[in-house]
């Protein structure tokens, strides 16, 4: 902006497009200190419960093991230099000297990237113990996985998009525990082996290990295809994006749904490789001891180390969380990278698009999708029908009756009602601090806070709980419920504030963009704010139930004594064969209550407000 100074009237020349009415008055002082008092618990909780534990265990084990650490941060500094080169790759030709100088430092810096990323992954591998690269490995080809099970569901989606109904098996899964899950394919396998499971202890591992593969299919692919579902419609409502979708010839549809769904695709794989590299509830839960040794992934092997170190002596643990921590870390930087800008549409069609259950098809025809959603319907339900019969009937050599053992059990109210207490003051947490940041950052345009707000999404668990625990520990708050409340709500803050963030965000000169900056009229701030409730809802849905389905932060924050309902039963899997009716009661019971809430929330408020954002 351009100022000019004439006899102490000061005028000044915008450098664009001014909107929004005048607001006379001097500047609000107190108006500023207020904002920033709003915005401070979230980012003191985020500083205190994330940030600062993991610095400390960055700390710890780059003492404990020096090279480990360097390899790491080589990791760390080539892939972000292959970032920033990919993000500025070239798209000129090579027809003058500056251009040729440029393609030269282009590919030096290419050459650096790779180079670092590789020696550090050397270094890296060297440093681990031999025992603990099993791990590593188990946990890579569970990566490997979420990237199979984003392309099946993107595949699933397609064909399935118009079938009436289909959504609500599809998202059932999800609304399970993995740990539940575990137990369920568990049952499973004692039902068809008649629990004699297998001779060999190489045929039990690998029973185990498809147990695993099934349990977390099970939980996942049903969700994803859902939200594919969702992001497809949308595009085939979009009057600019659907003649982009269906235009030219039908063989490349594949190519071209693929690059309008690819922003969907890297924030779904983002998430269930996030998953992937932290599966630990469906190890402990379906997995008996002797074998998660074997099975286990790299959140197993530490949850192990950690278990065994001294309040004086964790530097093995803390070095062992940095390797996972760097990989993630990267793969969040390369996803985010890839989410493009939502484009500007055109208006919303008048009336909504028929569905296909009402469109006069051909007998013939419409049988294969009323067959695909019986199929969907018996994977969906089959698991959950397992829990069901060992609940009334027991497993083999095993007594019936596990649900009205449980029901006058006062150790599962009291776990549920623990859990409840839990839940529900950390859910208010996180939508209450969440939303003065996202509004901020929405309209500050803040280009830094959104890969560091990713890196704090996908920072492993135990890159703080280690920490946390120790402190909590020597506090004398281990056992109690205060600090299980306030490390949920911190870890469920950063990806909060990003869903809040990109539902407040608006293209510029606008009304919409305007009320971020409160300089539009009262209506249209108040229907801004309304526009965004799907996206609150959204946020408030999935923190209650991630933390009514959590086990790993109970178990390392409140221990077992505080006992949430998963760390109830996950003392009855300790005599599985003796208890399995009073598990799959529990389990069954545990999973009312997210189940219901998953079902009524899904269509009016967790779609639109995770894929859909929020418009005027």
């Amino acid at each position: 902006m351009y100022t000019v100074d004439s006899n102490g009237l000061e005028l000044a020349l915008a450098t664009r497009r001014l909107s929004g009415p005048l607001v006379p008055g001097r500047h609000p002082h107190i108006e500023v200190v207020v904002n920033y008092l709003v915005r401070a618990p979230a980012l003191v909780l985020m500083g205190l419960l994330l940030v600062a534990p993991a610095l400390y265990t960055v700390g710890l084990g780059a003492r404990t093991h020096p090279w480990l650490a360097l390899g790491c941060w080589l990791q760390l500094l080539g892939g972000g230099a292959l970032l920033i080169v990919d993000r500025r790759r070239l798209r000129t030709g090579m027809q003058s000297l500056p251009s040729v100088f440029a393609f030269t430092v282009w590919a030096f810096a290419a050459a650096l990237g790779f180079a670092s990323l590789t020696v550090g992954s050397m270094m890296v591998w060297r440093q681990l113990p031999r025992a603990s690269r099993s791990a590593y490995l188990h946990t890579a080809g569970w990566v490997a996985l979420a990237l199979v099970l984003v392309g099946v569901a993107l595949v699933l989606a397609w064909p399935s998009r118009r079938l009436p109904w289909l959504w609500w098996p599809f998202i059932v899964p999800f609304g399970v525990s993995a740990f539940t899950s575990g137990i369920a394919f568990r049952l499973i396998l004692e039902t068809v082996t008649r629990g004699r499971y297998f001779s060999g202890v190489a045929a039990e591992r690998y029973a185990f290990e498809a147990v695993l593969v099934a349990a977390f299919v099970w939980t996942w692919l049903g969700l994803l295809v859902g939200l594919f579902r969702a992001a497809i419609l949308a595009i085939e409502d979009d009057p600019v994006r659907a003649p982009e979708l269906t235009g030219g010839p039908r063989w490349l549809i594949p190519l071209r749904l693929w690059t309008q769904v690819r922003p969907v695709a890297s924030v779904a794989f983002l998430v269930v490789a996030v998953a992937a590299a932290r599966v630990f509830d469906a190890v402990l839960g379906a997995v008996p001891r002797s074998l998660q040794h074997d099975v286990g992934t790299a959140t197993v092997e530490w949850w192990r180390l950690n278990s065994a170190c001294e309040s004086n002596s964790c530097g093995e643990a803390a070095a062992y969380a940095l390797p996972l921590t760097a990989a993630l870390v990267l793969a969040a930087l390369f996803a985010q990278d890839r989410i493009t800008v939502r484009r500007p549409s055109g208006p919303r069609p008048l009336r909504p698009r028929s569905s296909a259950w009402r469109e006069h098809l051909p007998a013939w025809r419409a049988v294969p999708r009323w067959l695909l959603v019986g199929v969907a319907v018996l994977v969906v339900l089959s698991p959950i029908a397992e829990l069901v019969y060992v609940a009334l009937h027991g497993t083999a050599g095993t007594n019936a009756g596990g649900i009205h053992a449980v029901a006058i059990d006062p150790a599962l109210r009291a776990a549920l009602r623990t859990t409840l207490i839990v839940a529900v003051p950390a859910t208010v947490m996180v939508v209450a601090f969440a939303l003065p940041v996202a509004h901020w950052l929405a309209a500050a345009r803040v280009r830094i806070a959104v890969p560091c707000l990713v890196i704090l999404t996908v920072l492993p668990a135990q890159m703080y709980l280690g920490a946390l625990q120790r402190v909590i520990g020597s506090s004398g708050w281990f056992g109690t419920l205060v600090p299980l409340i306030f490390t949920h709500a911190a870890a469920g803050l950063p990806v909060a504030i990003l869903v809040l963030r990109g539902a407040l965000l608006a293209p510029a000169y606008t009304p919409a963009a305007d009320a971020l900056y409160g300089l539009a009229s009262l209506h249209t701030i108040v229907a801004r704010l309304g526009a965004v409730v799907p996206a609150v809802v959204a946020v408030a849905v999935l923190e209650f139930i991630q933390v009514w389905n959590d086990f790993f932060i109970g178990l390392l924050v409140n221990g077992t004594g505080g006992s949430p309902w998963s760390l109830l039963l996950w003392g009855y899997t300790r005599q599985f064969d003796e208890s399995s009716a009073q598990l799959a009661s529990g389990a069954l019971i545990s999973a009312v209550v997210p189940l219901a809430l998953l079902l009524v929330c899904w269509r009016r408020w967790l779609v639109p407000g995770l894929a859909g954002g929020a418009r005027i």
